[in-house]
């Protein structure tokens, strides 16, 4: 089980900066993220091929909806398959559920 920060809102896909460069520079970190937190899990199967990923929202705001958590969390599969030097166009699309809101938002992901 991996436990990462709620994606920012420019990697959403109704996220919008206007700062050159601003969507790659969270896309790269939100990836090494993913990466770091696949490396440090010691409960990592030998092998997957989806992610499934549970939303904990944040505190307010509206609800995500499935397809827009989906998409965000792209930079987070991307690290996950190169902390496993895979493709990740092998994997399938990601199944994604919700929980109860909570404090600050965070993505759970275990790998299936």
């Amino acid at each position: 089980m991996i436990e990462l920060p709620y994606p920012h809102k420019v990697l959403w896909p109704n996220g919008r900066t206007r700062k050159p460069g601003y969507k790659a520079a969270e896309t790269r970190k939100h990836l090494q993220w993913a990466y770091a937190a696949t490396l440090a899990d010691n409960t990592r199967p030998a092998s997957f091929s989806r992610l499934l990923v549970t939303v904990y929202p944040k505190p307010s705001g509206p609800m995500p909806d499935k397809d827009n958590a989906a998409a965000a969390v792209k930079a987070y599969q991307d690290g996950i398959a190169k902390a496993y030097g895979i493709n990740d166009a092998t994997l399938e699309q990601p199944i994604v559920q919700f929980a109860e809101r909570c404090q600050h938002g965070k993505f759970v992901v275990v790998l299936a």
